[in-house]
């Protein structure tokens, strides 16, 4: 059995981690490191705004005077990463940064999941959610007999999938 933690929008929720007041503001995610900074990612209110992605920020602003722009930080992203993996070693010792918001973790031997009920796993996953909810992280957790299926399960819920 494998576990998958997803991380939707992960650049932006390593930058709006410690503000997390900011997810209910227009935010629009500008990547400064590009020859011409654009638009990333963005908040739901800013999204509503019409802010997507490959604007600049000043066609970001154009469209909502009151859209807050953050850069994206490397060590931001990297301090989030560190945070899900100490949250998922937490959980199990076999555990892989599969890409960047996706953590993939083996479940074969924990005690705690012995048998495979159901019930017993999503309580485990919710343990685990509420984990990285105190990181400040909002994640999508999947479970399932693959980690291909688990990601897949993981991305496409809302919350958790068995």
């Amino acid at each position: 059995m494998f576990a998958v933690i997803h991380l939707a929008q992960f650049p932006l929720q390593a930058a709006l981690r410690h503000e997390p007041e900011l997810w209910i503001r227009a935010v629009a995610l500008v990547d400064p490191a590009r020859t011409t900074p654009i638009v990333s990612d963005a908040t739901l209110p800013a999204r509503e705004a019409g802010i997507i992605e490959g604007l600049t920020p000043t066609q970001a602003l154009a469209r909502c005077g009151t859209v807050l722009v953050r850069h994206r930080v490397p060590a931001q992203e990297s301090a989030a990463n560190a945070a899900v993996l100490q949250c998922a070693y937490g959980f199990s010792p076999h555990v892989e940064t599969t890409a960047p918001g996706l953590t993939t973790l083996d479940l074969r031997g924990l005690s705690r999941l012995s048998g495979g009920e159901p019930s017993r796993l999503l309580a485990w996953a919710g343990d685990l959610r509420t984990a990285l909810a105190g990181q400040g992280l909002r994640a999508s957790i999947g479970l399932a007999a693959t980690p291909t299926v688990a990601r897949h399960a993981a991305r496409w819920s809302d919350g958790l999938q068995l």
